[in-house]
């Protein structure tokens, strides 16, 4: 399932084709390649100023989604489940502490990822909230990224929040102190 957005020229990478269509979305590939749209209610600014964002951002798709699926791969919920230390939350949104709750996983396999990227949401032009949906069943998560130092960061996945920039080598270090 890696790089299945790879493909640059089924995205819309031309700053003067963007635009709102109808149902309020910007679309930057068309629905028979993958379908993907920028949500302009949520966006930091208007279309003209949120252009040449969109357009970066479109050509770092397949590297973000890659990345989403690393994570998928690597890491699962620590002790089965039991423990999960819960965050500040808005009522309504459950989050979990990431250094609390995940681990990494020790056998980790190739497995297929069943969720498709459909809409993404530019808060700000530093946090880009990516809308799964699966390809299964009637189920859907975000993912938060955070755009720093001319490059991406893993935010949120999921309801699992406070995920670090070096997650990838952190956790293992961390399971070895908590278990000492």
């Amino acid at each position: 399932m890696y790089n299945r957005y790879e493909d640059i020229s089924k995205f819309i990478l031309d700053i003067e084709q963007l635009c709102v269509a109808d149902d309020g979305y910007v679309y930057i590939s068309k629905e028979e390649d993958y379908g993907i749209a920028i949500d302009m209610e949520s966006c930091y600014g208007s279309l003209d100023e949120a252009k040449p964002f969109i357009v970066f951002l479109a050509k770092h798709i397949c590297e973000l989604d890659n990345l989403v699926q690393r994570f998928n791969q690597k890491k699962r919920i620590k002790n089965d489940g039991t423990g999960y230390v819960c965050l500040p939350s808005p009522t309504g949104i459950l989050r979990f502490d990431y250094l609390q709750s995940m681990e990494n996983d020790p056998t980790p396999q190739r497995k297929e990822f069943p969720f498709e990227l459909e809409i993404i949401y530019i808060e700000k032009p530093n946090h880009i909230v990516f809308d799964y949906w699966s390809t299964i069943n009637c189920t859907q998560f975000d993912v938060t990224f955070e755009y720093k130092e001319n490059k991406f960061f893993l935010r949120k996945y999921g309801s699992f929040d406070c995920i670090p920039d070096d997650w990838e080598e952190t956790t293992s270090s961390l399971s070895n102190i908590e278990t000492d």
